[in-house]
């Protein structure tokens, strides 16, 4: 154990070595550890750790990809990898009335982004793309007080497309 203990100190400060040296104290703490060589046994302590908190992350990797989700339509898939780590992803289910609700809701949007001018079509892109206001009014060739206020008006109505009022 003093070994360890130098070697936690004398180590590099990353917490990988450390959990691994930590792990290996705990180990080292069991009754069926004996103390013939000592360099043997640190050696064996260490490598046994590492093994130790390989498996402890494949477990969580896999109590976590069968937890099931709050949502019906989305599920988990599990895949293993070409060096056999286990690879969870998300697979989400749209169906056809979604679809149909999306696409009507962007050819709704396209119409009024038409009629804000010739700058619209490309304001609208910017918005569904995530680009930077700076980068869609370079692209469009406005300032981006007019692409500020065109996602605007897009956001708006957009909003009463969605939420009808009263």
């Amino acid at each position: 154990m003093c070994r360890l203990y130098a070697l936690q100190k004398q180590g590099p400060r990353t917490a990988t070595f450390q959990d691994e040296i930590d792990t290996a104290l705990n180990l080292a703490l069991g009754e069926r550890r004996t103390a013939e060589d000592s360099d043997y046994l640190c050696r064996s302590l260490r490598r046994d750790a590492r093994r130790t908190i390989s498996r402890s992350r494949e477990r969580s990797r896999e109590t976590a990809a069968g937890r099931p989700l709050a949502d019906a339509r989305h599920r988990r898939l599990t895949t293993y990898g070409p060096d056999g780590s286990l690879h969870a992803e998300l697979v989400t289910h749209v169906t056809p009335e979604e679809t149909a609700i999306a696409d009507e809701l962007i050819q709704n949007l396209q119409t009024r982004a038409y009629a804000l001018g010739p700058h619209g079509p490309a304001c609208l892109n910017g918005l569904l793309l995530g680009e930077s206001i700076a980068t869609t009014s370079q692209r469009a060739k406005v300032s981006a007080a007019t692409v500020e206020r065109a996602r605007r008006a897009l956001r708006l109505y957009a909003e009463e497309l969605i939420m009808p009022q009263e």
